[in-house]
């Protein structure tokens, strides 16, 4: 197995069809990007040294989101949002498997049109495939947080709440690391099934069935080249959040240690992460592409349909 062919080939591909980094960064929306999420748990400290206004604001902000009208606008957004990312989400990554198996052909440019077209063909089919294996995470995660969130509120001693949340919490958390590892060697079956699914136009079933099948007969393979592209992804996300780090840090720093008395760090920091999100998205939107390459080659390889590569001064450079 040629692992040194598939990491260096795809940044080939990466870096000539640059009209792949718009699907890289539509794929983009469907990860995990909650990677910088705050905490709210000192929402309850004493507030007595805050700025007046600040407080005022905060209070005006509460009892206006409090509004039923605003709650249901705020879960129809959300319903939205996720509609529109679940698309968004499918249509880029069904462009960057068909782009990238285009390109190892010998494709000599890349459309975005042709490519969102095999999106839009494949979309109902590619979805369906997603939703399904992704139903039975949900159900269990949906299922075990209401439990617990049902038997906290119905109990009637608080006491008697309090020792079950206590035993409940520690074995959900086991719970949940046991369906991130699940969902780890899942997701790498998931994987292949999608490369069958548009590379060799396989429906649902026959997909996951395939994905299984080259899961089974290449496990070592995989998850070495899993390893090294967790290590890869890693530490290009680091470089990518740097800058932000960078600024934020020193500027809640800076805010705390002038008791919270002035907002301009906190707008430099605002104004700062703007400016950087346009580079975020695109430096993220080629890793994605990177990512996905290197898993289309590698089952191209396994499955040995690795077709004959031109030589590469005949490969036209998407510009």
């Amino acid at each position: 197995m040629d692992y040194g062919y598939a990491l260096t080939r795809a940044w080939k591909i990466t870096w000539k069809y640059k009209v792949l980094w718009i699907f890289g960064i539509l794929a983009g929306c469907g990860s995990n990007g909650n990677n910088g999420g705050s905490s709210n748990a000192n929402t309850s400290q004493d507030m007595d040294g805050m700025p007046p206004e600040l407080i005022e604001f905060s209070d005006k902000a509460l009892t206006f989101l409090a509004q039923p009208a605003v709650i249901i606008g705020l879960i129809v957004f959300i319903l939205l949002l996720i509609i529109l990312t679940a698309f968004l989400s499918t249509i880029g990554r069904v462009g960057l498997i068909s782009g990238i198996y285009r390109a190892e052909v010998g494709a000599e440019s890349l459309s975005f049109g042709e490519l969102f077209k095999d999106g839009t063909s494949r979309f109902w089919r590619f979805f369906g495939m997603n939703f399904l294996v992704s139903l039975p995470f949900i159900i269990v995660i949906v299922g075990l947080v209401g439990a617990g969130i049902f038997v906290a509120i119905s109990a009637d001693n608080a006491n008697i709440a309090e020792e079950f949340l206590v035993g409940f919490i520690p074995a959900i958390c086991v719970i949940f690391c046991c369906l991130f590892l699940f969902a780890l060697i899942f997701g790498m079956i998931v994987q292949q099934a999608q490369n069958a699914m548009i590379i060799e136009d396989r429906g649902i079933s026959e997909s996951l069935m395939r994905g299984w099948e080259v899961f089974k007969s290449n496990l070592g393979h995989l998850i070495l080249i899993a390893i090294i592209l967790f290590i890869i992804s890693a530490v290009v996300g680091v470089i990518i959040a740097l800058p932000i780090l960078i600024v934020v840090v020193p500027g809640m720093i800076a805010f705390v240690l002038d008791g919270a008395q002035s907002m301009q760090p906190l707008i430099f920091m605002g104004l700062c992460i703007v400016a950087y999100l346009p580079i975020s998205l695109v430096a993220n939107g080629i890793l994605t592409t990177y990512v996905q390459a290197v898993w289309t080659l590698f089952y191209l390889q396994i499955t040995e349909q690795t077709p004959e590569i031109p030589k590469e001064d005949t490969i036209i450079e998407y510009a």
